[in-house]
């Protein structure tokens, strides 16, 4: 019965895994690939093995059992694949044994298979010098056994014809004597031809080797000058190159990722708004209207604008909590655990508040309630609005922690004294906002860490948190001062909702019980651009006085990210951040993304000014 091919045995002789041995599973594998891709089936170190390509080469599987073959061929490499010291071009076999290259002095492994097929044998060795020598000697000791025979035979002969000559007789053959002799004889001459042979072929390979040491020698110290030279020569163009040019060769995606993945951390954060003077939670009435429920609002007299119908009320559960939600990312900007993240993520009620609740909504008319004995107010009816339309706008500039106007539960009216909306005599509600959560999460890491809020930069968006932490953390180094230009490249990390997320069935025991649940695994998610544009904020100059929409923020090409992203780090190609991923603004189909100057999160880290 065939034994089908289990695994493939990879044995490496250099490069960053020498001396170790990989068993890679065959199954119903056709292709195994070869590079320093991480998803490479035999995948080397991408800064110890540089001279493998990402994709350096192919081996393909054909045929089943023992009619199993192995191929290898070359997937496009910057440097070449060598098989048993041959390159190769198209696809070559692959034999047991083989050894294979991956450039030239680049990592050497030896190719093999268990159980190996009855019909798949080690390449056939070529006979070399020392099989020669063993030959001579073989056929130097049989010539000196037919010397010996020859040398009989002659003897005997010679005795024959003396007694033909009518000499004196003599005897006929050859005595034992004789013979004894004769063989002694011819036994020592080819004993030392024997050892005369041996003696040469020892010479020859003391003299050989000799010869071939000095010329292996020889040819190491060639190739040592010439890769000196071409180091020097390296060297000699590479100090020519300008300064910013090395700056955009700089560190890849890939290593600002193995560098700074654990430095950077998902941060969870639930918010609500409560009534400064009472404590109570700030709702947002809710109307039914039509059979449908929308979020209620008041159309103020006197050209004060549109507000949101705040109470403190929520008999029938049905109004909206004003507050937020969600998840962003930080970064690690201190060993002791200080964290920089969005303002509006660790502090949502410091930032524009937007139209929760849905784009659409029911608008009343404020009324004021005439003086007198009976104090009502009289409605219009109310109408249907969209929240889009400009007329409205206010609404989603609107600043929790900026206080507001709180109304009664049943009619649109403030339950502050005066009723009327009066911004002079200021008597408006002050609110204040607290975080019910908020957490950090490290890359790969199961359990959140609790955070706290430190600061919050009035300039940018931008926050300062810290979490407890007893060991010392990995962190970022910021360049505040490093000049920013359109087209550099930037790397950016962080925890984008978009990303796929990947999930572990863990069982846990707890009292006997065990209970299987499904975490899922934080990880970074690394995404590379270049700055698209440079904006800044308010700056007068003799020209006049200039400001962005945006503020002061550098605009990026990554749009591969999303919401959850914001906050996380923006480094440039020396792995030093620059700025904090925050929003982002569409228009249409299209999307542009923008970073806060890191300069604005560095501020927040100085108690005292300088």
């Amino acid at each position: 019965m065939t034994t089908p091919t289990e695994r493939i045995i990879i044995r490496h002789l250099s490069g960053s895994k020498a001396n170790q041995i990989e068993q890679l599973p065959v199954g119903d594998a056709r292709e195994f690939t070869i590079g320093r891709d991480p998803t490479s089936k035999i995948a080397f170190d991408p800064v110890g093995d540089s001279v493998v390509s990402r994709k350096h080469a192919l081996i393909r599987i054909t045929g089943e059992g023992d009619n199993i073959s192995f191929k290898l061929s070359d997937a496009g490499s910057s440097n070449g694949t060598f098989l048993n010291g041959e390159r190769v071009n198209g696809e070559v076999e692959l034999l047991p044994e083989d050894t294979i290259e991956l450039g030239a002095k680049g990592p050497k492994f030896t190719f093999d298979v268990q159980p190996r097929p009855a019909s798949f044998a080690a390449r056939t060795k070529v006979i070399g010098v020392a099989d020669t020598a063993a030959t001579r000697v073989i056929k130097t000791a049989e010539a000196a056994a037919s010397t010996a025979v020859n040398a009989a035979a002659t003897g005997a002969s010679t005795a024959a014809g003396a007694n033909a000559d009518g000499g004196a007789p003599k005897k006929v053959g050859i005595g034992h004597e004789t013979v004894q002799r004769l063989i002694g004889e011819e036994r020592g001459k080819a004993n030392r031809n024997m050892t005369g042979a041996i003696a040469a072929v020892v010479a020859f390979f003391v003299l050989g080797g000799a010869a071939l040491y000095w010329a292996q020698h020889r040819e190491l110290e060639r190739r040592d000058a010439e890769d000196k030279l071409a180091q020097t020569e390296t060297d000699e163009r590479l100090s020519r190159i300008p300064g910013d040019v090395n700056l955009k060769i700089g560190m890849k995606p890939r290593e600002i990722y193995d560098k700074y993945a654990k430095a950077t951390v998902q941060v969870g954060m639930m918010w609500r708004l409560y009534d400064k003077q009472t404590g109570r939670p700030i709702q947002h009435k809710t109307i039914d209207y039509k059979g449908r429920r929308y979020p209620a609002y008041v159309q103020l007299p006197n050209n004060l604008g549109v507000v949101r119908w705040l109470t403190l009320e929520d008999d029938h559960i049905t109004n909206l909590m004003v507050g937020g939600g969600g998840t962003g990312s930080g970064f690690v900007i201190s060993e002791q655990g200080y964290i920089l993240t969005n303002k509006h993520v660790a502090a949502g009620w410091q930032v524009a508040y937007g139209a929760e609740g849905g784009r659409e909504g029911i608008l009343y008319d404020y009324v004021v309630v005439a003086s007198g004995k009976k104090r009502k107010a009289k409605f219009k009816e109310p109408k249907l609005i969209d929240l889009y339309d400009s007329a409205y706008s206010d609404v989603f500039h609107w600043i929790p922690e900026s206080g507001g106007y709180i109304f009664k539960t049943d009619d649109p009216t403030t339950a502050l004294a005066g009723n009327t909306p009066d911004p002079n005599s200021n008597n408006k509600a002050s609110f204040v906002g607290r975080n019910e959560v908020l957490e950090v999460k490290f890359h790969g890491s199961r359990l959140g860490v609790n955070a706290s809020l430190v600061r919050t930069s009035a300039d940018a968006d931008a926050a300062l948190v810290k979490i407890d932490s007893p060991q010392t953390l990995t962190k970022v180094d910021m360049a505040p001062n490093a000049p920013v230009e359109i087209g550099e490249n930037i790397t950016v990390l962080g925890y984008p909702a978009v990303s796929v997320e990947n999930f572990v069935l863990r069982q846990t025991e707890e009292r006997g019980r065990i209970r299987s649940q499904l975490e899922k695994i934080t990880e970074a998610t690394v995404t590379e651009g270049i700055v698209s544009k440079t904006a800044s904020g308010v700056k007068s100059t003799e020209g006049g006085t200039f400001a962005s929409d945006m503020g002061d923020v550098y605009q990026l090409s990554v749009v591969a990210t999303g919401s959850g992203n914001s906050g996380g780090p923006v480094f440039n190609s020396s792995g030093k951040v620059i700025g904090l991923f925050t929003y982002s603004r569409n228009v249409g189909d299209t999307k542009a993304t923008m970073a806060v100057p890191i300069k604005y999160g560095a501020e927040l880290t100085q108690a005292q000014r300088e």
